[in-house]
């Protein structure tokens, strides 16, 4: 725009707002499946965490070369060892989501890496919207993560 001899550079007032509006508009379209995305990360988040627990678990029984046990403590996955006639904790699995369920169970895992009993672990936040995962550890002691959908077998 011109007023005399002077340029004038800018935006008006109304194409600021225009401008704003389209953001608007575009961050509530954007929000539902960036909650979801959310949500899948918290489950995703607490599936590999859960597996990394394990994992460590499992080596800390072949490197020690004793038995160690995974025991459920408030909802928490305890790793204990017995040394020298005393049972020590090593370390324990929180989950951090409480939206996030996951059904733990007490579990030994040899010298050998070999676990007690077959494993089927379920981590779920209850809704629908997104997946669920499962942790599957054999009685080898080999473990891996998959759909909820797909069983352990």
């Amino acid at each position: 725009m011109t007023v005399g001899k002077h340029t004038q550079h800018g935006v008006t007032l109304i194409e600021l707002l225009m401008v704003l509006a389209i953001i608007a508009i575009l961050a509530v379209t954007a929000a539902p499946s960036l909650i979801g995305q959310i949500k899948q990360d918290r489950v995703n988040t607490t599936a590999n965490q859960l597996s990394s627990f394990y994992r460590f678990a499992r080596s800390e029984a072949v490197k020690r070369e004793v038995p160690v046990k995974l025991e459920l403590e408030n909802n928490d996955w305890v790793m204990k060892v017995v040394e020298q006639g005393q049972e020590i904790t090593l370390k324990r699995f929180t989950i951090d989501h409480t939206a996030v369920a996951v059904n733990l169970v007490d579990r030994t895992l040899r010298s050998s890496g070999e676990l007690s009993a077959f494993s089927n672990i379920l981590i779920s936040d209850n809704d629908a919207t997104t997946d669920d995962v499962r942790l599957c550890i054999l009685h080898s002691g080999q473990s891996w993560l998959g759909k909820a959908t797909d069983n352990c077998a």
